[in-house]
């Protein structure tokens, strides 16, 4: 029975896709290009995704799209489901705060800061919030990067599932240990 799980949980993933609604607190480079993987995948309709940033300057690029934008990160965690934290690693922790009364346990949370460990990030979130801890690579953004990702306590298989059948539009996402993480950073 267990080759028939895993195959399951695939198909469950894929479903769920459809109708996921994605959001990214941050609106930079390497967010905009896991967003358009997924728009350029079919993974996700523009209309599905909402990007934060606390000015205009990347926003423009979002909405030209299709995609939802705001200034108000705590609008982000209301409208999706699927959160991609991708500010600066030295931001992350006061976003955090902010949007913590926000997270809910439907949410599925995604950090993609460098150097902040899922310790962190579930010491900052509710107890039991679904986290996983991603690093792609900057050639994600042409989706040809590799991807590696951790899960923490909160996680089980199916959000590991939702996330590598997501993101496999932008390359390879394989999971590792958090430990791995850390040394594909400088890669």
């Amino acid at each position: 029975s267990g080759a028939w799980s895993g195959r399951g949980g695939r198909i469950r993933a894929t479903m769920e896709a459809a109708e996921l609604r994605v959001g990214f607190v941050g609106a930079g480079r390497m967010a905009g290009g896991l967003a358009q993987g997924l728009l350029r995948a079919g993974k996700v309709p523009a209309g599905s995704i909402m990007a934060s940033a606390p000015s205009d300057r990347n926003l423009g690029a979002w909405r030209e799209s299709g995609c939802r934008t705001t200034h108000c990160n705590l609008e982000v965690l209301q409208e999706s489901t699927l959160v991609f934290l991708a500010t600066k690693p030295h931001i992350l922790p006061g976003v955090l705060q902010e949007i913590r009364p926000a997270v809910g346990p439907h949410h599925v949370v995604v950090s993609l800061a460098a150097g902040v460990t899922l310790q962190t990030l579930q010491r900052l979130l509710p107890a039991g919030t679904k986290v996983l801890r991603l690093m792609p690579n900057l050639p994600c953004v042409v989706q040809a990067g590799a991807m590696v990702f951790a899960r923490g306590s909160g996680a089980g298989d199916g959000e590991a599932a939702l996330l590598k059948s997501l993101l496999s539009s932008c390359g390879l996402c394989e999971e590792v240990p958090e430990s791995y993480i850390n040394i594909h950073t400088g890669l």
